[in-house]
């Protein structure tokens, strides 16, 4: 019988050789919407941990993003969410706002905006 989720993050929390760990739950395929004809795909990784109390959902980009109007890029530095949805919802949010914000001050879309998390 398999272990669920939950079983092995209660498992490697009690782990005595563990400080703290993460379970892969999800990993998402998407092309963002930006308003214009510039839709990225962006890979999203979901992990289950029990480090933070109250948000065990955490997310990871492929990209991070850097356009015209950043002095550099964005790495998200809340990336931890009460449930699997909103982890989504936030990598959404950090992945496109600034994509969206610089096409709308007039910037050219391009791929070059997207800088590869090698961590990812």
């Amino acid at each position: 019988m398999e272990n669920s989720t939950q079983d092995i993050c209660d498992y490697l929390e009690g782990h005595h050789r563990l400080s703290e760990s993460y379970v892969l739950i999800r990993e998402i395929k998407t092309f963002v919407e930006t308003g214009s004809h510039f839709s990225p795909e962006v890979g999203i990784k979901i992990w289950k941990s029990n480090v933070l109390s109250g948000h065990p959902y955490h997310y990871e980009l492929s990209h991070h993003v850097h356009t015209p109007t950043q002095a550099g890029p964005y790495y998200p530095s809340r990336t931890a969410a009460e449930t699997e949805t909103q982890a989504i919802d936030m990598a959404i949010d950090a992945f496109t706002s600034f994509l969206v914000s610089a096409i709308q001050a007039g910037h050219q879309p391009s791929e070059a905006w997207l800088v590869p998390n090698e961590d990812y």
